[in-house]
């Protein structure tokens, strides 16, 4: 070859070189790698061409062939650290640790070794670092792997997670991370498998991962999952992981469904059980368990379970079902407990999320302030609005000889504390509803807990009531009632030797 046909196609090379590097400088990467491809054609032993064509393929994540061409320019010019460091990439890209960390080791063994190398201690510094970065990749991918085939799915994630930062379109990486992450965070999920869908939309275990991460997400997705598994089971149809995900959409959606005909068709007890089958399908998918448990809540308050119907609320709630409806459901739940306070917060929720509840809410506040009065009925233990005076006073009766002071003398503080109040409440409900103006008052919902006077009725001590007392007095050693004070319980006074003269409890003087 003549001087000047050397010389031409030196230029030609070197003048490809320029215009590929240009094309990479504009993103332009398909045409970087098609124009160092005519300039490897025309220099076949000159290594930076191999090394700028494995960067384009790099941004394509393209990493075998970007792996091959850095492995020909490090074979052509092994104490090419630029060339190291994207054979380290597409390798560590590829999952393929071990055989990075070998090269990279190799490199610096050849760079050592030639005294005529005019490297650098920070290129050596680099691929030491890049050595090390790969072997520790390996260990912990490998460690990773150990823990999900003994189901700690969160130890992984916590080891693999680094490696995924360093490495976010490592495939195997990325799929590993996905199986461990999905159930706690699809969304998250579906951001790192978004990085790989170009490259691997025919893959069957990236097709798994996809249905799986749409499963975790909500049954409003189960029919796109569905799709995908199938896809996946027609290019792999003995993978048993495939087919159970499939089963457990299918088991879930047949049994939530089957749940809800039964719920409209007012068989709640059956509805429970659907819901519940489809709940136990599989215990990591809160998402779905939970709309599902939102739903047997209300199966539940039909056949009045309400403690059952509240913990299916506060799961829902807990897991993401904020709805307006769901608040309002759990608010009529903690109203038939008794949870005023509780009640009256997720109804507000409600109505702030939908103005539709605030009828509700108010009628809910009325119902509050009426069930936050003491029930004097439920106190003496009468049908409620009891008429009948002989009635009212056996009652009355009946409740002071279970709850006197007397009784409960030899009892524990708690207990005692226990029967005084109770004591009192006792002739606070008789003075009111032997009182023929008061119980009017209490029964058209004007009187709430304000019933100052009470124990100074004459109702409560008439004449008519004499028997009652006199029985006090038969039944607890002769004590003689007298007056009836609005002081509550006040202690015992002893004379000399110790003997006692006398006590007020409840409103009742001792002595």
């Amino acid at each position: 070859m003549n001087n000047k046909s050397s010389s031409s196609i030196v230029s030609d090379w070197e003048s490809l070189k320029e215009r590929g590097n240009q094309a990479f400088k504009n993103n332009l990467f398909k045409d970087a790698v098609e124009i160092y491809g005519r300039a490897i054609e025309a220099k076949a032993d000159e290594p930076v061409l191999y090394s700028n064509r494995s960067a384009a393929f790099l941004k394509q994540l393209e990493f075998k062939k970007a792996a091959e061409d850095a492995k020909m320019a490090v074979n052509l010019d092994k104490t090419f650290v630029k060339a190291y460091s994207r054979l380290h990439s597409a390798l560590c890209n590829l999952g393929d640790f071990r055989k990075a960390t070998e090269e990279m080791a190799n490199g610096i063994v050849e760079i050592n070794a030639n005294p005529s190398c005019a490297k650098t201690s920070e290129d050596l510094k680099l691929l030491k670092e890049l050595h090390n970065s790969a072997e520790k990749a390996h260990t912990d991918f490998k460690r990773a792997e150990q823990l999900v085939a003994s189901g700690d799915h969160e130890g992984a994630s916590r080891i693999i997670s680094d490696v995924l930062r360093q490495f976010p379109t490592c495939a195997p990486v990325a799929f590993l991370s996905a199986e461990c992450t999905v159930s706690r965070d699809p969304e998250g999920t579906s951001r790192v498998l978004v990085l790989l869908a170009d490259q691997y939309s025919d893959d069957p275990y990236y097709l798994y991962l996809r249905a799986l991460m749409l499963y975790y997400r909500g049954d409003s997705s189960f029919a796109v999952a569905q799709e995908l598994l199938k896809q996946a089971l027609g290019l792999d149809p003995d993978n048993n992981k495939f087919s159970v995900l499939l089963r457990n959409i299918r088991n879930i959606e047949k049994h939530k469904e089957e749940g809800n005909k039964f719920f409209r068709q007012k068989r709640s007890r059956e509805a429970i059980e659907e819901y519940t089958v489809a709940i136990q399908t599989d215990a990591t998918n809160t998402r779905v368990n939970a709309i599902i448990r939102g739903n047997r809540a209300a199966a539940r308050m039909d056949v009045n379970d309400f403690q059952g119907a509240l913990l299916d609320c506060d799961y829902a709630i807990k897991n993401g079902v904020e709805s307006a409806k769901l608040y309002a459901r759990r608010s009529r739940v903690q109203e038939h407990l008794d949870m005023f306070d509780d009640s009256l917060r997720d109804m507000q929720c409600a109505a702030n999320k939908d103005r539709n509840f605030e009828a509700e809410l108010q009628q809910l506040k009325g119902r509050i302030k009426q069930a936050k009065r003491k029930n004097y009925y439920k106190i003496l233990d009468l049908s409620p609005n009891e008429s009948d005076n002989s009635t009212i006073k056996r009652a009355y009766k009946k409740a002071c000889l279970q709850w006197h002071p007397d009784k409960w003398a030899h009892a524990s503080e708690t207990e005692k504390d226990h029967a005084e109040k109770k004591f009192k409440d006792i002739g606070e409900a008789f003075g009111v509803l032997s009182d023929p103006a008061k119980k009017r008052l209490y029964d058209s919902g004007q009187m709430d807990n304000d019933v100052d006077g009470a124990y100074q009725t004459s109702a409560s001590f008439a004449p008519g009531n004499e028997e009652i007392i006199n029985l006090m007095n038969v039944m607890f050693g002769g004590a003689r009632m007298s007056g009836f004070s609005n002081g509550g319980f006040q202690k015992a006074t002893y004379g000399r030797g110790g003997r006692r003269q006398g006590y007020t409890r409840g409103g009742y003087t001792y002595s």
